[in-house]
């Protein structure tokens, strides 16, 4: 008797130790988007479908407005390693995720699998390109150890990631270890991604914040292209920059939309971007910054008409190679119309992250402030 409530003690401590780090949510998941295609040999398959992880709180929402979580590249919304999930719903070390402070402050989340990804499904021979991965060696210089590469002036700041973000470490291989393959075709991947989301802003019917990190930071605009009436902010966590071409390891043309490779709403109306879109190329503001490639000043730049009217926060971490260059994402959306403020991290005191700082150790001190800033951007809506 004795020995059977110790056994039950022991393990209520082990629960409550272990549902001590994660927010009580109800959950369902579902699929949107997607078309049968001809497989070439006489068959057909189902492709461009997306997973969707509906979370919500148990009492029921106390927030009006959803939020809807895009992963970046090699990555998934909530990759799932034996019994521990990250990205947004848990951080690699265990801490808990995004996902749960949303649905702790009364929202209704939703996390996506980006198309051919993770539990969106990728089928050989649809058409697609082949799929491609991230090395350890990659994720150390760009994510996880970037002051021991030194690629770009700021990574010397980088204190906040869990560990020495190197191979071995038990954080870096649980992060490193549940990335996924992603297609690497920019046009392809955001062509599916915005008519799924589309699909996604349909399904839930009421007007939503789209939250996207790094490659999936250029889906929230997308989307909102496709429903403006259905978004209520954007909130961009890093996005793929800077307009028309990519900046590291060396220059090339890109993005030939200016923030996508594939069509946005512009006003006058752009049919070929290559000659419509005339671009100017601005001054670096100093040495540990890039010059900007943006429309020309004359003729006056054409405006992202449907993008116009939402609450747009593009948030930059201090130590990320995405401090070289986020600003001219910013400009390049101002210069179009549109409302956006940009939180530089460091320059608010919150200091030492990379790229993945909904991650890092300090992550929530930086979820409370993008939460402040879309109550305040959601405010009467």
């Amino acid at each position: 008797m004795r020995s059977s409530l110790l056994n039950s003690a022991l393990l209520l401590l082990h629960w409550s130790s272990a549902s001590s780090l994660e927010i009580p949510y109800r959950r369902s998941y579902f699929y949107v988007g997607g078309s049968y295609v001809d497989d070439g040999a006489g068959g057909h398959l189902f492709q461009g479908q997306m997973y969707v992880e509906k979370l919500g709180p148990v009492d029921g929402p106390s927030q009006p407005t959803p939020i809807v979580l895009i992963h970046g590249q090699g990555q998934t919304g909530t990759i799932t390693k034996a019994t521990s999930h990250q990205n947004f719903l848990n951080k690699p070390d265990g801490g808990v995720g995004w996902a749960s402070r949303f649905i702790e402050q009364g929202h209704e989340v939703y996390v996506v699998d980006q198309t051919f990804r993770g539990r969106s499904p990728w089928r050989p021979g649809a058409g697609q390109a082949e799929p491609s991965a991230f090395t350890a060696e990659y994720v150390q210089q760009r994510f996880t150890a970037v002051r021991d590469y030194a690629l770009w002036p700021q990574a010397a700041l980088h204190t906040q990631w869990p560990g020495p973000g190197t191979m071995g470490d038990p954080v870096f291989d649980a992060f490193y270890g549940a990335g996924a393959q992603y297609i690497d075709n920019a046009t392809y991947q955001q062509t599916a991604v915005q008519a799924a989301g589309a699909r996604l802003l349909d399904r839930i019917g009421t007007p939503v914040v789209l939250v996207g990190h790094s490659q999936g930071g250029i889906m929230p605009p997308l989307i909102a292209d496709a429903r403006p009436h259905l978004t209520r902010a954007l909130v961009l966590l890093e996005p793929s920059g800077p307009p028309f071409r990519d900046a590291l390891p060396v220059p090339k043309p890109a993005r030939a939309w200016g923030l996508a490779d594939i069509p946005l709403t512009y006003r006058p109306a752009v049919a070929r971007p290559d000659v419509e879109l005339v671009t100017q190329t601005f001054a670096a503001r100093d040495e540990n910054h890039t010059d900007c490639i943006l429309q020309a000043e004359a003729p006056l730049p054409r405006r992202l008409a449907n993008l116009a009217d939402i609450p747009i926060l593009t948030v930059t971490a201090e130590a990320s190679f995405h401090a070289l260059y986020d600003e001219c994402n910013v400009r390049y959306l101002r210069q179009a119309g549109c409302k956006v403020d940009h939180v530089e991290l460091g320059d608010v005191g919150i200091h030492g992250n990379g790229h993945m700082f909904f991650m890092e150790m300090n992550s929530d001190v930086i979820q409370d402030l993008v939460h402040d800033w879309i109550l305040n951007a959601t405010k009467g809506g």
